[in-house]
């Protein structure tokens, strides 16, 4: 079974990154709907955030990772180190 992880950066500063998971969905559909829905919802956050970098909805960084239920994974979703 495949399963679809939706994530993102939620740090609309760009002073860092920090990586959330917004769901885990069953069928590609609904992730991808939620992963839209996310992304609008981010977009009219960081426009009405005087300090925000996004200025278009492209900036807005939400992606799927298809992930196989039951097998160990190794995937990076994100971050900022120094």
């Amino acid at each position: 079974m495949t399963l679809y992880l939706v994530h993102g950066n939620k740090n609309l500063d760009g002073w860092g990154y920090e990586s959330y998971v917004f769901g885990i969905y069953t069928e590609k559909d609904s992730a991808e709907n939620a992963a839209y829905l996310i992304t609008q919802e981010l977009y009219e956050i960081g426009m009405n955030t005087d300090d925000s970098y996004i200025k278009d909805i492209s900036d807005v960084q939400v992606e799927i990772e298809e992930i196989e239920a039951d097998k160990g994974v190794d995937i990076y979703l994100g971050g900022y180190c120094e």
